[in-house]
């Protein structure tokens, strides 16, 4: 029960000026206490939206690589999927597509490009073969040359800066290519997928007369394990009814949030799905007969 006339009598004490400051200090440490114990406040010092990020250094210890003995690995498939930007489930891949700055929001290309632009991330293109689905060796021979790149592209005249570059670009990705292996490890009895390269595909006729068809373009191949670090270190919007969600870019791709298709299966011939089949309903069934495949192995390992 509370002692009233202990409070009552509190009025005639007098506080010295020691004990005041001593409050006061406690009051600021455990204001400071509050703030270093939250992963990040949520107003700046301008009263704006802090936006979430991780430092770089941290990131690298959160990136976990499976990397199986090759014995182990009894089944395996590699398919060439295409993410397209314009789907609902995969917007959040593709905006914002304007303002993109350092300590902004980002998208995926903006993550991707700046990168390369800085030097910080190596990308590669076959020099012999020119298929726009053929994913070269990531070796010295097949380097991308970013310098001439920027001359081909007319990026060199536009701007010296590298964010008024990717800005310039962004708009225009409206898909990406990505390279999946998927395959069964009998050492741990596990199913996994992984992600080995990844490529933005540009809509060469963005920006011209309206109605015209979309014709894609590749300019590189990025190998999807040395992109890693840099997507762990912003996040994405994952819907429009709650923006709150921490869900970093990597995450976003390796638990598959995407919307997909099957552009090529790597079995004997390697082909396009389409290189035999022009009757759309039929490139469709093909698409499906390799997901139902893919699918049906998985859960035809857990049954009796």
């Amino acid at each position: 029960m509370l002692n009233i006339k202990y409070f009552r009598d509190m009025k005639n004490v007098k506080f010295s000026l020691p004990i005041v400051m001593l409050f006061l200090f406690g009051s600021v440490q455990a204001q400071q206490k509050l703030s270093s114990d939250s992963t990040q406040l949520l107003f700046d010092n301008n009263g704006a939206l802090t936006q979430i990020r991780v430092e770089p250094e941290h990131v690298q210890n959160k990136v976990i690589s499976i990397n199986p003995r090759i014995d182990d690995v009894i089944w395996r498939r590699k398919v060439l999927r295409v993410v397209d930007l314009r789907e609902q489930q995969n917007r959040s891949l593709y905006y914002p597509v304007e303002d993109l700055a350092p300590g902004a929001p980002k998208n995926l290309f903006a993550i991707i490009f700046s990168n390369l632009l800085e030097g910080k991330l190596t990308a590669y293109k076959s020099q012999t073969n020119f298929e726009q689905t053929y994913v070269p060796d990531f070796t010295a021979e097949n380097l991308f040359n970013v310098e001439d790149f920027l001359d081909v592209t007319g990026l060199r005249y536009q701007d010296d800066n590298t964010w008024a570059r990717v800005n310039y670009m962004a708009p225009g990705v409206i898909k990406y290519y990505l390279q999946v292996l998927y395959y069964f490890n009998k050492a741990t009895s596990t199913f996994h997928s992984q992600i080995m390269a990844i490529a933005p595909l540009y809509d060469e006729n963005y920006n011209h007369m309206a109605g015209e068809d979309i014709h894609t373009s590749v300019y590189f191949w990025v190998p999807f394990e040395s992109l890693r670090p840099f997507l762990q270190e912003d996040f994405i919007k994952m819907n429009g009814r709650n923006t709150m969600a921490n869900v970093d870019f990597d995450e976003f791709l390796n638990s598959n949030y995407y919307h997909s298709y099957i552009m090529k299966d790597y079995d004997i011939t390697s082909k396009d799905v389409d290189a035999t089949i022009k009757d759309p309903r039929f490139i469709r069934q093909e698409q499906n007969r390799i997901e139902a495949e893919i699918l049906d192995f998985e859960q035809d390992l857990w049954a009796y």
